[in-house]
């Protein structure tokens, strides 16, 4: 059966590849170890951004390694989408200080460690710290309603889930597979999914890329659910160096 696979690129890299020995991962590689033998892969759609240097002036060249190693599949396309750099106002929880002045209508001196919200409420209402000093908590996992609210820089990739979206009910449309594997746990791909299988009639597999559980909109519409286990990861690695080219793999990876 014609198949085509739906990757979305930092979907698996945070949900799978992160903090692991395993991120020299060949996509191609990786598909007979989780699909049924009658899937015949057809093409691979690889959906990502380029990575910004701010926090980590090495990731865009590993990044760039890595996407000419996958351009070494000869049936892989690669689809961009971006990043949107700003800055939120967010709730917080636990603050970490650094004998650091706190500004509100008042400066309160606190010394070194992690402070509760109530905390910091409590030292911005009288102007100085309690003589208790730091403390270390146990987070909420809600922010209260009182909380001290910081503004944060925040990366957000844009355009991933909508491209995997639109090439997936593209192609369904075109009858360009049998089978659509979308490697993502993105509940935002439900009605795409929902529209392919029950409109389209076509088989859809979700491969959760999480080590938690597959989420269960995505479950509740696509034909099958499948897993990516780290034995899995182990034995779908590209070759270092990749035979033919000059390509490998990053040393700090």
């Amino acid at each position: 059966m014609r198949t085509a696979i739906y990757v979305d690129g930092f979907n698996l890299y945070y949900g799978a590849l992160k903090g692991t020995p395993y991120k020299w991962l060949n996509i191609d590689d990786l598909m007979p170890r989780l699909l049924p033998p009658i899937c015949n892969v057809t093409e691979i759609k690889y959906f990502t951004a380029r990575v910004s240097g701010a926090t980590d002036i090495d990731a865009p060249r590993r990044q760039a390694i890595y996407l000419s190693a996958l351009r070494t599949i000869p049936h892989i396309e690669i689809h961009f989408g971006s990043f949107l750099s700003k800055t939120i106002w967010r709730p917080t929880i636990t603050l970490p200080v650094a004998n650091r002045n706190i500004r509100s209508p008042v400066i309160a001196n606190l010394p070194a460690g992690d402070f509760h919200v109530d905390d910091i409420n409590q030292t911005l209402a009288v102007g100085s710290y309690p003589p208790r000093g730091a403390v270390r908590v146990k987070t909420a996992k809600v922010p209260l309603r009182d909380a001290v609210v910081a503004e944060v820089h925040t990366m957000e990739e844009k355009g991933s889930d909508v491209n995997i979206a639109a090439h997936l009910l593209n192609d369904a449309w075109k009858d360009e597979y049998d089978v659509a594997v979308v490697i993502s746990n993105d509940s935002d791909l439900v009605a795409p999914i929902r529209m392919v299988v029950r409109e389209r009639r076509k088989i859809v597999y979700i491969v959760c890329p999480s080590r938690r559980a597959a989420s269960k909109k995505l479950t509740a519409v696509a034909s099958g659910v499948r897993h990516i286990h780290p034995a899995m990861l182990v034995a779908s690695q590209f070759p270092n160096p990749i035979p033919g080219t000059l390509i490998t793999k990053p040393a700090t990876w």
